[in-house]
């Protein structure tokens, strides 16, 4: 059974066709990246699979369950998603930020986390004063310290140095070895996707 599957999925902004009759099976345990153009679909495709937007036609179904029929609270308990950027006003540190609203299970592995990312070092600093990639960083961290079972990731990859893209691509695949279900936006070439086990290029 795929753990996300897709059916003739036609998904609207501001009364434009963005998604249209899309279809598609992900499978358990795989990293699926979604790559195209800019204005494609991909974040309004990942934001519909999230349960953030509405769709207009088809269905989305997760583990086997309509996205439709799923509370926000079970969407919770099923996914974790990391949009593009996050923008904060209020002086929070880190660790504050990425443990906010968590549970006690998902307390226990932010040391764990901040350090695959390599970003203990700033666990005490205030957000505000965060780089890009540094902000991309923490916003990942704060998907991954929950045990869900489908990952789903808005360019992740797009503020980070080489070194950083290479440990968040060995995060990516140990998630993948624990049998978790990855879908990853990347907005560069499909033949630098060796890690991915599919990669989707049209969303049509």
């Amino acid at each position: 059974m795929a753990m996300i599957e897709i059916q003739n999925l036609t998904v609207m902004r501001a009364e434009k066709i963005i998604v249209n009759q899309f279809s598609v099976a992900i499978e358990s345990g795989k990293i699926t990246a979604i790559v195209g153009p800019n204005g494609c679909g991909k974040s309004t495709l990942l934001s519909a699979i999230a349960g953030d937007l509405p769709i207009h036609g088809g269905s989305i179904t997760l583990n086997g369950s309509d996205l439709t029929s799923l509370s926000l609270q079970e969407q919770g308990e099923i996914r974790s998603v990391v949009t593009q950027s996050q923008n904060y006003w209020l002086a929070f540190t880190v660790r504050e930020v990425i443990e906010m609203g968590q549970n006690s299970a998902a307390l226990s592995r932010v040391d764990q986390v901040l350090d695959s990312l390599d970003i203990t070092d700033i666990a005490d600093q205030s957000v505000i004063t965060l780089s890009g990639g540094q902000m991309q960083r923490v916003e990942i961290a704060r998907a991954l310290i929950r045990d869900s079972l489908i990952y789903l990731f808005d360019e992740p990859l797009a503020a980070q140095d080489l070194a950083s893209r290479a440990r968040i691509i060995e995060i990516f695949k140990a998630l993948k070895s624990a049998g978790k279900t990855i879908v990853v936006i990347a907005h560069i070439d499909s033949n630098e996707l060796s890690w991915c086990d599919d990669v989707i290029e049209k969303l049509a």
